[in-house]
């Protein structure tokens, strides 16, 4: 009799779990693919946000070397061969920078290089600092 008790209330939970867990992935799910085109607007959207980041690389470069210049330009000659000893043992260029003994004045006119090359990085200059 004991038994019963245990098993029966048992069944009912596990027959509404599985029921819940089917409910999840009914057709209504918008992360369930119904065939045709639906697969294949994913598909296309994807490969349409990977390519552009590709299609950017030699911009990118081009941005890069444009600002290691600028950086340059405010460095001495001993800290410009420091850096590029860091960058070329893999060291981002943000963190290259700052690891340099660098002035204030020197501190002040390479936040505004990167201010101005990267402004959608806020707060990034002074966090380093």
């Amino acid at each position: 009799m004991m038994k019963k008790q245990i098993i029966l209330p048992t069944l009912l939970l596990a027959t509404i779990l599985i029921g819940g867990m089917t409910g999840c992935t009914s057709s209504k799910s918008p992360d369930v693919s119904q065939g045709g085109d639906s697969g294949t607007k994913v598909s296309d959207t994807n490969a349409s946000t990977t390519n552009s980041p590709a299609s950017n690389t030699g911009e990118r470069a081009e941005k890069r070397d444009a600002v290691r210049k600028q950086v340059e330009a405010v460095l001495t000659p001993d800290q410009v061969k420091q850096l590029s000893a860091k960058l070329q043992n893999g060291e981002k260029m943000r963190k290259a920078v700052l690891s340099l003994n660098l002035t204030a004045e020197q501190k002040t006119k390479i936040q505004d290089i990167f201010k101005t090359a990267y402004p959608h990085r806020k707060g990034q200059s002074q966090n380093n600092s």
